[in-house]
């Protein structure tokens, strides 16, 4: 058991996501950054889609309520525990009544708390994801007591996880190209290709916007599939990039596709910072 004392900006209970229900209008949800969800959950030996807590921009304040082990992974959130500051990407044992504090993301966006054995809240649709409108609460926003499992785990001596090394500061999302992406003019193209586009204010778990537009005349097109990661182009030239909670249609023209890679990427980073798309495939 955890109790949430604080509960930062915006934490939110999350796991891998759900499954088998999009036919159905529901959206994946899930860990915004999977790769760092996945290494927190790794790097404690717990089921693949155990629930962890993510933290945006601003970390909770934790009470711990029996003896367990911790990660934390992906943004720097200047953990403390006790009022030490203890290091990423590493099991971290905790005791009973001890306090970890999550400060504010210094490096990156969004910091991913697994505990050993895994958040057991109440599971909606095959996943512990918390969405509005689907769970309880869309995000943890008072005080709380939650659940936490059973685990054995205790870090075997000399073993070690190989983590790569993610560079936040990255601006290259690596796209390929969308269904809609060939009716585009050669100067639209050069300009997607080319240009170095900021993140607007209008970003969150559903969709981030980019301030600057893309003049077109692209034609409507029926409503069809979408996913995260897919960048769409609004009537008046607004790029959106889809995120885990975003709908799964949608009706505007669908100009590139994130690598999984990329779209981890882009859930690291904050309002104002810039990127650039590459392209790995055409169908010019």
């Amino acid at each position: 058991m955890i109790e949430i004392l604080q509960h930062g900006l915006y934490t939110s209970i999350q796991d891998m996501g759900r499954f088998d229900y999009q036919s159905f209008g529901v959206p994946l949800s899930g860990a915004l950054d999977q790769h760092a969800y996945r290494i927190g959950n790794q790097l404690l030996n717990n089921p693949e889609r155990a629930a962890v807590l993510e933290c945006t921009l601003k970390g909770p304040k934790i009470r711990f309520h029996k003896n367990s082990y911790i990660a934390l992974t992906g943004a720097d959130i200047q953990p403390q525990l006790n009022g030490k500051p203890i290091k990423n990407q590493t099991p971290i044992e905790v005791k009973e009544n001890d306090v970890l504090e999550l400060g504010t993301a210094k490096i990156g966006c969004r910091a991913y708390l697994a505990i050993a054995g895994g958040i057991k809240t109440e599971k909606v649709l095959g996943s512990r994801s918390q969405f509005k409108g689907l769970t309880r609460e869309e995000r943890i926003s008072k005080k709380i007591l939650l659940p936490t499992g059973d685990s054995n785990f205790k870090p075997v001596k000399g073993a070690r996880l190989q983590i790569p090394n993610l560079d936040f500061n990255q601006k290259t999302l690596e796209v390929y190209v969308g269904p809609e992406y060939h009716l585009l003019k050669k100067a639209q193209k050069k300009i997607l290709e080319e240009s170095t586009f900021t993140l607007s204010e209008l970003n969150n778990r559903m969709a981030y916007q980019f301030n600057e537009k893309l003049p077109h005349q692209l034609p409507q097109i029926w409503t069809a599939p979408v996913l995260p990661g897919t960048v769409q182009c609004t009537p008046d030239g607004s790029l959106i990039i889809l995120m885990r909670d975003a709908q799964v249609t949608g009706g505007y023209p669908r100009l590139f596709q994130l690598t999984d890679g990329a779209l981890h990427q882009l859930a690291q980073k904050k309002t104002h910072e810039k990127i650039q798309f590459k392209i790995l495939t055409s169908i010019e």
